[in-house]
């Protein structure tokens, strides 16, 4: 697919395009050795009306909150918007035909200048929705459980923890699914010291129960997903009730259908835990997936 870069000056609300393939972050920078920074990852959808970036606002909120969080400045979500739409500009005029993709943002604190001073940068790329991502929505994933080495909730008293931020520090979750590959499962799925299921490393856990969908609460330690809550908000329309709800493992293995969900793989089904068989509801994942596309 199309492959531009766009970089973005948060302090002068500018961008522009650049060669995705050519060097264009100092070493220097702090997202670059201390993954100091934060990101997003939009799926935009093409249909008969244009493009649809899903979830578009719920994103670009968790974007803004972590921001906060990392104290770094408020993302002015004009300079965003007109960042998302210039890419999809050129994804499109390059490959007319096609029918999803998906758009990575992300702003740095930078580089700490002579004053002591840093000056955030930002940029956005598109990423395509491959053939890993395909396969998973058709036959679903397995996955392991693994310890996230802390008590559920402690984000309440270890802020600094950054428990709810989507930062640019991804090597625990990198490495969670290397074990878990290695272990000969597709997926792993977090779950706190004292035993609640949290999350897996780039998505959240959904099951169901009878005519109930159940999620962890991001309190108790996890980033709050915005695939799931447009699942959560549209579950009427599939005749379910959705609420939050700690869970333990064996309320995962003993579902009557559990689901990862995230921006790109949108719904997939959970059909193996810890070597555990989960059943395999395909109608319904259907309906989340296009649920999810239609945004």
């Amino acid at each position: 697919m199309s492959d531009p870069l766009v970089l973005v000056d948060p302090t002068t609300a500018s961008f522009e395009f650049a060669d995705l393939a050519a060097a264009q972050l100092p070493v220097t920078d702090h997202s670059a050795h201390r993954g100091d920074g934060i990101f997003e990852t939009v799926l935009v959808s093409m249909g008969v009306d244009g493009a649809t970036v899903v979830n578009r606002e719920r994103h670009f909120t968790r974007f803004r909150s972590s921001a906060s969080a990392l104290e770094l400045p408020d993302p002015d979500d004009g300079l965003w918007d007109r960042v998302i739409d210039a890419i999809i500009a050129e994804v499109v005029a390059a490959e007319p035909g096609i029918s999803e993709f998906g758009i990575r943002y992300a702003m740095s604190r930078g580089q700490q200048g002579a004053d002591g001073q840093f000056r955030p940068r930002g940029w956005a790329f598109p990423v395509p929705v491959d053939d890993h991502i395909r396969s998973a929505r058709a036959q679903g994933v397995t996955a392991v459980s693994l310890d996230r080495g802390f008590d559920a909730y402690i984000g309440s008293k270890a802020p600094w923890l950054l428990i709810g931020a989507k930062t640019l520090s991804y090597a625990v979750n990198q490495a969670a699914g290397r074990y878990a590959a290695e272990h000969g499962a597709e997926e792993a799925l977090f779950v706190s010291h004292d035993g609640v299921v949290l999350e897996g490393p780039t998505a959240n856990l959904i099951i169901r129960r009878g005519d109930r969908l159940l999620t962890p609460d991001p309190e108790a330690g996890l980033l709050a997903g915005t695939t799931q809550r447009l699942i959560f908000e549209r579950a009427e329309e599939v005749g379910l009730r959705a609420e939050y709800a700690d869970l333990r493992l064996e309320d995962v293995k003993t579902a009557d259908a559990a689901w990862f969900v995230s921006s790109m793989r949108t719904a997939v089904a959970l059909r193996e835990l810890d070597g555990n068989a989960i059943p395999v509801d395909d109608e319904l994942t259907a309906r989340f997936q296009a649920i999810v596309r239609a945004g």
